[in-house]
């Protein structure tokens, strides 16, 4: 992948966060916030891999004070998450719903004091992102979704699954942003059932925002009725991750999606 491909997906990325910052400044819309993270993400996939081929270039080092960022907007969207998933499983706790509301207006406030300082972060950061980046051949892109794969493989089949499952997303979900990049034709003879791939870290996310959610209310005390609500669907959501994430090299490898779906 050249250098010029490499620049013009990071610079797309971060014009994306800019724009949608812009967008949660004006009506303090939580999918434009959900979106800044999301194009974070993507960067960031595409300098880890610039990493492994070279741990000298520090590019990630460098992209620290967006993701700085991303963990900001990570604190509103987590107290989001937890009240919608609330509403969602119609808890009725109105003392909780109040506690997070107020979590949300007050981290709210405090990222939108911070967006001047945000927007000057994302421009100085930039510029100091793109001087690291160097021409990846297609071996060394080959190389490191093999290791993530690995990785993957490896997280999924630990024992202590509730440790590993998040770790074990993080590298799936490097691999579809990288798979996503148009000028990534070198990965092209990689050949993988991204349906499948795609369908296991959607239920893992969603398996741990919900997990998180169990957490926060254990932690502020919920009552024990609401607790297993959600205790009872994580059980279910759980037990689904294990049955899909049986045979996962093979599933992994087999381009059947119809086949890999139906199990």
């Amino acid at each position: 992948m050249k250098k010029a491909a490499q620049k013009d997906y990071i610079k797309e990325r971060i014009k994306s966060v800019s724009d949608h910052l812009s967008l949660f400044v004006k009506d303090q819309n939580h999918e434009a916030l959900h979106q800044v993270r999301v194009e974070v993400k993507k960067a960031n996939s595409l300098l880890k891999l610039l990493e492994f081929k070279n741990p000298k270039t520090k590019t990630v080092y460098f992209f620290r004070p967006i993701r700085k960022i991303f963990k900001k907007a990570g604190l509103i969207r987590e107290a989001q998450l937890n009240l919608e998933n609330l509403e969602s499983f119609q808890i009725q706790d109105e003392k909780m719903k109040l506690r997070l509301q107020n979590i949300v207006q007050k981290q709210t406030k405090d990222f939108l004091s911070k967006i001047g300082d945000f927007e000057d972060q994302l421009n100085k950061s930039l510029k100091k992102t793109l001087k690291r980046i160097e021409p990846i051949k297609e071996e060394k892109g080959l190389d490191f979704y093999r290791f993530h794969l690995n990785l993957a493989a490896k997280n999924l089949k630990r024992k202590l699954l509730f440790n590993h499952l998040h770790e074990s997303r993080k590298s799936l979900k490097v691999l579809i942003h990288l798979h996503e990049i148009p000028a990534f034709d070198q990965i092209g003879d990689l050949q993988l059932n991204w349906s499948y791939l795609d369908l296991l870290q959607d239920k893992i996310g969603k398996w741990h925002d919900l997990h998180r959610t169990e957490l926060w209310m254990k932690k502020n005390k919920a009552n024990k009725s609401s607790l297993k609500i959600i205790q009872t669907t994580l059980k279910e959501q759980l037990a689904e991750i294990k049955e899909l994430k049986k045979d996962f090299e093979i599933k992994t490898m087999n381009l059947d999606e119809t086949a890999i779906i139906q199990e």
